[in-house]
């Protein structure tokens, strides 16, 4: 893969965060391809497909907090070689309510992404690490080995 698409596509993952952080819906819509697919977990909103769907659930979703704060860690990059790649990148997700609560997740996103125009998103998994103070109902938890038959 050419270095300038890894960073095109590391830089499609960040914006991700940055936009949904502020809100600006369209945008984060944008990252997207016309017809993405994007799986929130079973209880979160399932399996939704295109942009109307994908900004329903953003500005709905997003909607419910004060603020967040999402934020990108390590990203593995894998070209398929058929003009798609693949992306499992790590966020650490903070959340606030109107209330003052607060809430965060350890997130995976496991993405295809491909170029239109330029790089979007065309798939996206979240799956659940780690959720503190918050809803543990409804995530696709990541897959861990059992130390005690592992």
């Amino acid at each position: 893969m050419d270095p300038d698409d890894r960073v095109a596509i590391t830089d499609v993952l960040a914006l991700y965060c940055e936009r949904i952080d502020s809100y600006d819906i369209d945008a984060v819509v944008d990252l997207f391809t016309t017809d993405a697919v994007m799986d929130f977990g079973p209880g979160r909103g399932g399996e939704l497909r295109g942009r109307a769907a994908l900004r329903a659930r953003f500005a709905g979703g997003q909607g419910g907090f004060r603020r967040t704060h999402h934020h990108l860690g390590q990203v593995r990059l894998t070209d398929a070689g058929d003009g798609r790649v693949h992306a499992v990148s790590s966020c650490s997700a903070g959340h606030e309510l109107h209330d003052g609560t607060q809430w965060r997740v350890g997130l995976r996103y496991v993405d295809v992404l491909v170029r239109e125009d330029r790089w979007r998103i065309a798939e996206r998994r979240i799956e659940a690490a780690l959720v503190e103070n918050g809803p543990r109902d409804g995530w696709t938890w990541i897959g861990r080995k059992d130390p005690e038959t592992a």
